[in-house]
């Protein structure tokens, strides 16, 4: 969803919206070109964000047994990809790689790791 508008709020419209999970969308952190979505559903969504608010889904992270209620992403990029720390109702804090996406918006890399537990995958939409 994108809104655009000058002046006071009145003037503002939607320019796109899109149906981003199953369940409620809880939270979400910007990271470059990047928005990053957690959901009731238990999943987080990776988005490139394109011109006029446009959202293009490049990947799902799951792996937590809970909903996912807060998401921040690592300023500092590492390796052409950044960290992302998400917090869930499963009481557990887990931190995962999010590798960098082409234009194509294809994954350089289908792991993506949990670090201190077990590895998961990023599926690729």
């Amino acid at each position: 969803m994108g809104w655009e508008g000058s002046g006071g709020f009145e003037s503002w419209k939607l320019v796109s919206e899109t149906k981003a999970h199953e369940m409620a969308v809880l939270c979400m952190c910007l990271m470059g070109d990047f928005l990053c979505s957690g959901s009731a559903d238990k999943s987080i969504g990776i988005w490139r964000r394109e011109a006029f608010g446009k959202l293009c889904k490049v990947g799902v992270i799951s792996g937590h047994e809970g909903p996912v209620k807060c998401l921040q992403a690592s300023s500092n990029r590492i390796g052409g990809g950044f960290l992302l720390y998400s917090g869930s109702l499963d009481k557990s804090v887990r931190v995962w790689w999010v590798p960098r996406y082409d234009n194509d918006a294809q994954l350089e890399d289908n792991n993506s790791t949990r670090f201190g537990t077990v590895n998961e995958s990023i599926i690729p939409c």
